[in-house]
């Protein structure tokens, strides 16, 4: 068989040579990672009189807001700290609503400014940033992570840290490191989102209203209007997408409805949404291989999808502004760390003493259930949330989580931590990413001004530390009660207890 040109055997080998690395920087902490996980850590281990450096691959901060078009803020039924105060000043650029209480659910803002606001946080706390940089290997000594080594326009340096938090999305420091990963299972599917123009909201709204049937109880026909706290997206077209693929115009895995997100009030005003439909399904994020693959499918698919977007009405005179400068990822590597979390602990109520964040889940207690399924088959039967009694809990994310099993100076913040598969599928969205990422940023700052690794520090201040910042801690606050209601009110099964 002829050797297809550029690839090689699997045993064909370079050896680089040996050559001394300049350091680039001393640092107290280094963050890896300017997303959800990444800008708050900066900014909380900043604010408590740390030196910071962020560094991050991409030329922009704020992770898969701007750069995989995620509009809202998912499941904000603790919103506290850091996501308080980025809801308060995007609103103060009307790039979301100005009122927001927990039991409205979901945030929709602005992604461009949201670049702006996490940029604006940074600089104001003293962060130091070094964009378009790329970690390609770390510094080890014996069990301690000193430092990693970095690519950019600058050539191949070294930055040494006291302290080194993960917070890139694929726990790529930790793997590089050497650190424990639990067992990958079948990815979620990745997503590619349009941003569209000529998006009309009123005559979509009326559609659902007129059709109830055919979208989804919780965001297609809820009693209040779309206002961009209340009722911020529309998910349904449940015959439009099954006509589609009768008639071969739509992939059998296209799954079961189409949602257009985005509707904050300016977006309202403007006719601007972001389209959310096409899946890619069994790629790898940590295979570059793959995740090329899984851009130029999700791209073409999009195109391709297109002109069927013209046949929803209010959508007739709908124009592509640009697709996500990268597709959205949801599953990537899992740490081992000191302490994983798992379903049972969400479900049969556990508490810890070194809690760092409060998650509200909302969803069904059902064994091996998925919101996002491996095949594409999102919203079938057996799946569709409103046709399952929907729990409502809440759960405490531990410190231990954060803490790689078996070295020293490392903390990982994202969806990158140590929970079990089912545990991630309920827990990886972006407001428990930035409640994670101000405590490893918290526990970072206490660990250098005392002179400790982030596995000795005292749990207790951090926390302590965590509720002067705004974050809620307290189990007693977080309105439960009113979001079985408000769920009750739009038709769901909820258990009250």
């Amino acid at each position: 068989m002829e050797k297809r040109f550029g690839a090689p055997t699997a045993r064909e080998t370079i050896t680089e040579a040996a050559r001394e690395i300049p350091v680039a920087r001393r640092t107290q902490v280094l963050v890896v990672g300017a997303g959800a996980g990444g800008y708050p850590a900066a900014i909380r281990a900043a604010r408590n009189g740390a030196e910071v450096l962020l560094i991050e691959r991409n030329a922009v901060v704020g992770g898969t807001g701007p750069m995989s078009f995620v509009t809202e803020f998912l499941s904000c039924e603790n919103i506290s700290g850091i996501l308080r105060e980025m809801q308060q000043r995007l609103a103060a650029h009307d790039a979301a609503a100005e009122t927001f209480l927990p039991e409205y659910f979901n945030l929709a803002y602005d992604p461009e400014m949201l670049k702006l606001v996490v940029l604006d946080m940074l600089v104001e706390a003293g962060v130091d940033l070094l964009l378009n940089t790329n970690v390609v290997d770390v510094i080890r000594e014996g069990d301690a992570l000193k430092g990693v080594i970095i690519e950019n326009k600058s050539g191949r340096q070294a930055i040494l840290a006291d302290v080194i938090i993960d917070a890139s999305g694929d726990a790529d420091v930790a793997a590089r490191a050497g650190v424990a990963m639990h067992p990958r299972e079948d990815p979620q599917p990745m997503m590619m989102l349009c941003r569209m123009g000529g998006v009309d909201w009123e005559r979509m709204q009326a559609h659902a209203r007129a059709n109830p049937d055919d979208f989804s109880k919780l965001w297609g026909t809820p009693a209040n209007p779309l206002d961009g706290a209340q009722y911020v997206h529309l998910t349904g077209w449940k015959s439009l997408v099954a006509q589609g693929k009768e008639e071969g115009a739509l992939p059998g895995t296209f799954g079961h409805h189409i949602s257009i997100f985005g509707a904050t009030p300016a977006n309202l005003r403007h006719g601007i949404g972001y389209l959310y439909a096409v899946q890619v399904l069994n790629r790898d994020p940590t295979d570059a291989a793959d995740l090329t693959g899984a851009e130029v499918e999700g791209r073409r698919r999009a195109r391709d999808f297109l002109p069927f977007v013209k046949r929803i009405p209010g959508m007739e005179d709908a124009f592509l502004i640009d697709m996500a400068p990268q597709i959205g990822v949801r599953d990537s590597r899992r740490i081992v760390g000191d302490y994983t979390l798992t379903r049972d602990d969400i479900f049969d109520g556990a508490t810890f003493a070194d809690e760092i964040a409060l998650k509200v889940y909302r969803g069904p207690n059902v064994k091996g259930w998925v919101r996002h399924k491996p095949d594409g088959s999102e919203g079938g039967k057996g799946h569709d949330l409103t046709e399952m009694p929907i729990s409502v809990v809440v759960l405490g994310l531990p410190y231990r989580c954060l803490l790689p099993q078996g070295l020293e100076n490392l903390l990982v913040a994202g969806k990158t931590v140590s929970f079990d598969n089912e545990a991630h599928q309920r827990v990886r969205l972006m407001p428990e990413c930035i409640a994670m990422g101000e405590a490893a940023g918290v526990a970072a700052a206490v660990a250098v001004r005392d002179g400790i690794s982030p596995r000795q520090v005292d749990t207790d201040a951090v926390r302590a530390l965590l509720s002067e910042g705004g974050m809620n801690l307290d189990r007693t606050k977080v309105r439960v009660q009113q979001v079985r209601e408000t769920l009750a009110s739009r038709g769901l099964n909820v258990l009250m207890d």
